[in-house]
C-alpha cells in the first residue's frame, strides 16, 4: 500500500512543480521601452497558451483508492491461498516425499502438545537437508540445517553437519546464510522431531530442502480436522491465517455433477465458491467470510446435489484463534 500510496499521490507533482517553477522563475518586469516607430519583426516562436499545457494527470479518489487496495488485497490472498494449497507433493521434487509420524501428545497450558518424526522418501544419503516450518501469520522460516535421511527412512541429525558437501551448496550458502547447524543441540544420529500447539483446522506445514533449494518435499497435516461428510464426499475447512481472515475448502468424493451447488452463508448472505473438481473427485477454493459491520460470525460452507449434501461449519473473527 505504501509504494502504491506514492505513485497514486506523487506522480503529479512533478509537472505542477516544474509549471510552478517556471512561473516563478521569470525575471522582473522592465520598464516599458520607447515605442519605434517602425513595426516590429513578426517572432517565429509559437506563443504557449493555457490550452497547450499536457492536462494534469488523474488523481484518484478515494473511492478508487479504496478499490484499488481491494484488488491488491485481493491478489496476495490468492497468493498466499495458492501457496498453501500447493505445499506438499505438487511442491516436492518428483520421486520424494516427506511425511509426519505422530510420535506423543501432552497436555500443557497452551494447548495439546504433539510431537513427530519425519520421514522421507527418495532422498539420497548425500543430500545435507535443511528443515523449513510456515506456521500461521509467519514467514517461511530454515530453522535447522544438517540433516540427513538414514536408511531407516528417518530424519536424523547428520554427522557431517558442519557445512556444505558439494561447490553448489558452498555457492548456495556463499549467497544465502544457514540456519543453525542440529548439532548445536543434539548429537549426531537423533531423530529429528517438530513441536507445535494448534487450532481446529490449522495445518503444520514442514519441509526438507536441499541446501541449493533445487530437491526437497513439504509435507501438510492437520491434527485437528474442521470437516463434514456425507454419503462419501467430504468439505474441510482449513485455516490461512489466525482467526480465519483467510480459509482454504478442500473437497473430495465429489462427482462430476454439472447440477451442483456449492457457497457459503454468514448472516443470511449466500455466497457461491467458484472451484473446479478434478477427475479424481477433489477440489481446492478459498474463501475471506469478512462480513460488513461484522467483528466475528459463524459461516457454513455447503454442497448439494443428487448425490451428497455435505456441510462444514466454522467461526471467524477477532480473538477466535485458540489452540486445542
Amino acid at each position: 500500500m505504501r509504494l502504491f500510496h506514492l505513485l497514486a499521490c506523487g506522480l503529479s507533482l512533478p509537472i505542477v512543480v516544474s509549471a510552478l517553477a517556471q512561473s516563478t522563475q521569470q525575471p522582473a518586469a522592465q520598464p516599458a521601452a520607447p515605442a519605434q516607430s517602425t513595426t516590429p519583426a513578426q517572432s517565429t516562436a509559437p506563443t504557449l497558451q493555457l490550452r497547450d499545457l499536457p492536462p494534469e494527470p488523474h488523481t484518484p479518489t478515494p473511492e478508487e483508492l479504496a478499490a484499488q487496495k481491494a484488488a491488491q488485497m485481493r491478489m496476495a490472498l490468492t497468493r498466499l491461498a495458492t501457496a498453501q494449497a500447493n505445499w506438499g507433493p505438487p511442491a516436492s521434487t518428483p520421486g520424494i516425499s516427506l511425511e509426519l509420524k505422530e510420535t506423543g501428545r501432552k497436555s500443557t497450558p497452551d494447548g495439546t502438545e504433539i510431537t513427530w518424526q519425519l520421514a522421507g522418501k527418495g532422498f539420497t544419503p548425500d543430500m545435507q537437508l535443511t528443515l523449513v516450518r510456515w506456521p500461521l501469520n509467519q514467514n517461511i522460516t530454515s530453522v535447522m540445517s544438517g540433516i540427513m535421511i538414514n536408511a531407516d527412512g528417518t530424519a536424523v541429525c547428520s554427522s557431517a553437519a558442519s557445512g556444505p558437501q558439494s561447490p553448489t551448496d558452498a555457492a548456495a550458502a556463499a549467497t544465502e546464510p544457514l540456519a543453525p547447524s542440529c548439532t548445536k543441540t543434539m548429537a549426531p544420529g537423533t531423530p529429528i522431531t517438530i513441536t507445535s500447539t494448534v487450532a481446529k483446522g490449522e495445518a503444520v506445514r514442514v519441509a526438507l530442502v536441499t541446501t541449493d533449494r533445487k530437491r526437497g518435499a513439504a509435507v501438510s497435516l492437520v491434527p485437528f480436522p474442521i470437516e463434514g461428510q456425507d454419503k462419501g464426499c467430504k468439505i474441510q475447512v482449513i485455516l490461512g491465517s489466525k482467526d480465519a481472515d483467510l480459509v482454504l475448502i478442500e473437497g473430495e468424493g465429489f462427482k462430476q455433477d454439472p447440477t451442483y451447488t456449492l457457497g457459503s452463508e454468514s448472516f443470511g448472505n449466500k455466497r457461491p465458491l467458484d472451484v473446479t473438481i478434478n477427475q479424481q473427485g477433489r477440489f481446492i477454493g478459498a474463501l475471506t467470510p469478512w462480513v460488513p459491520d461484522h467483528d466475528t460470525g459463524d459461516t457454513v460452507v455447503y454442497y448439494q446435489s443428487s448425490t451428497c449434501t455435505p456441510t462444514v461449519s466454522f467461526r471467524w473473527g477477532k480473538d477466535t484463534y485458540k489452540p486445542e
